[in-house]
């Protein structure tokens, strides 16, 4: 702490695809603790034929929640920042009210829109512009998709869901940096809109507004349900990934960070962003960080594929009993990759493992525990492919990589990536974008000296683990052979 005394209390809003948490967090000499104060489901809904966020519970949940956080804490908190997934965004009008429902990243609104994108500027020029990677979600296909609508000619602002919360606490309407590089709509060298994609979205920029840089203060909180208070909103890392990277416990500087959740995304944080041929057809996306630098990441659909089996095998199955079904280490030959399509948002995920199995030749498994396993590692191998790609990009070694998020609990996964990527693993915060978040804040009240202040916080304060290579499991590496052959 910055000589400072006296306890910090703050609010971290911390937003996802499944579950949003209020959470209350305070800094004081004995290091950072965070409480969980309110938690409440979050799905898409399917609403007139579109998968869309129930934004009115959001914005009801976030405000009691946030309301009770304040109620909570001695002393009164003094800010309050948010943090959520990337692309998604709300259009208000002139009265800053909803235009429309936000609509989710699944929707199918955006099939075909890539190819389309491809006739008015080629990938690798669009690439190099942002440094965003194509991918079905990306906020320049959901806005091409509503390309001279009547519902974007109605619209006078766009924010990112973050932001959007942002607005409705403080009333500055501004997207923040890191949530703002991942739609694919952002100049990569100067962090400002690119004017020419706007162009061809025939898209106001001032629709889209400032970008200002995390840590930012907005301005104190004005919600009447909240009452008088002297909370500021301070726009913190917007995306979840780049707060979650801001409170990783960096000991070697040549790492590595997997975040293991229901989307898996490895990365390196770069002081430049990763722009060639090789990147764009590897799938490497470079999206901002806290302060001025990058995270080169590749996203991979992650822990959803094992959600998908447990829904379709059994509710009644824990994700604990899911990984005693798979510690005996029984040979088993298949291999999928999960980049390919059938896995991004099938009806059936035991289908779709199957149909895979079918056009790539192998058998299909005969009990739960061989998908499971085939989950697991097909997983652990894009991890190592994908890291060894990114050490020949940046030309910098990989020697630890640090685990983050829900999937950092799982010893079983931990090991099987230290022992598969032949690499230390070192596991935790389970709670990163909710300390990244609260790190931010601290930075910008003054309170934390710096973001390595910061990450020495994280380091005494969390439970952090450490696993080293252990034997390869059996016929893994002749599987991850297979893995590079169905892979290029």
């Amino acid at each position: 702490m910055k000589g400072n005394k006296e306890d910090f209390s703050c609010i971290a809003v911390d937003m996802g695809a499944g579950s949003i948490r209020v959470m209350l967090a305070t800094l004081g000499e004995e290091g950072l603790s965070l409480e969980e104060i309110h938690r409440f489901s979050n799905e898409i809904s399917i609403q007139d034929g579109r998968d869309t966020w129930d934004i009115d519970l959001i914005r009801k949940e976030i405000l009691a929640g946030i309301s009770m956080a304040m109620e909570r804490s001695e002393p009164p908190p003094l800010s309050v920042g948010v943090d959520a997934w990337g692309v998604d965004f709300v259009l208000l009008d002139r009265n800053g009210d909803l235009v429309d429902t936000p609509v989710a990243y699944r929707d199918k609104r955006t099939e075909g829109m890539q190819e389309q994108w491809s006739k008015l500027m080629p990938e690798f020029e669009t690439f190099s512009r942002t440094g965003i990677n194509f991918y079905i979600f990306n906020s320049l296909f959901q806005l091409l998709s509503l390309k001279d609508s009547k519902v974007l000619q109605r619209s006078s602002k766009i924010l990112f869901i973050p932001s959007y919360i942002n607005y409705l606490l403080s009333g500055k309407a501004a997207n923040e940096l890191s949530i703002s590089s991942t739609s694919q709509l952002l100049a990569v060298e100067s962090g400002t809109w690119d004017d020419e994609i706007l162009e061809k979205l025939n898209l106001d920029k001032r629709k889209l507004g400032e970008v200002v840089q995390a840590g930012a203060i907005l301005g104190p909180v004005l919600r009447k349900e909240l009452g008088q208070n002297q909370m500021q909103c301070v726009a913190v890392c917007g995306h979840d990934t780049a707060c979650v990277v801001a409170a990783i416990p960096v000991e070697n500087p040549n790492y590595a960070f997997i975040s293991a959740g229901t989307w898996c995304i490895v990365g390196i944080e770069s002081p430049r962003p990763l722009i060639s041929q090789e990147a764009l057809q590897l799938g490497i996306t470079n999206e901002r960080t806290y302060g001025s630098g990058y995270r080169s990441l590749k996203n991979i659909v992650g822990l959803w594929l094992l959600q998908g089996l447990k829904k379709q095998f059994s509710t009644e199955i824990s994700f604990a009993q899911m990984e005693e079904m798979v510690q005996e280490d029984d040979p088993v030959s298949q291999v999928i990759d999960p980049d390919d399509p059938g896995f991004y948002n099938p009806d059936n995920m035991k289908e779709a493992f199957d149909n895979y199995f079918d056009k790539t030749g192998q058998p299909r498994p005969e009990k739960l525990s061989d998908y499971i396993r085939c989950a697991y590692d097909s997983l652990c191998f894009s991890f190592r492919y994908h890291m060894e790609e990114l050490e020949k990009l940046s030309r910098k070694p990989i020697e630890v990589l640090h685990l983050v998020g829900g999937g950092s609990q799982s010893d079983y996964l931990c090991q099987r990536i230290a022992s598969i990527c032949e690499r230390k693993v070192i596991s935790g915060p389970v709670e990163g974008a909710a300390m990244g978040n609260v790190i931010i804040q601290g930075i910008a009240l003054g309170k934390i000296k710096n973001l390595q202040e910061g990450r020495k916080l994280v380091q005494k304060s969390c439970r952090v683990k450490r696993y080293h290579p252990g034997a390869l499991p059996q016929g893994a590496e002749k599987r991850y052979r297979k893995y590079l052959k169905l892979n290029t």
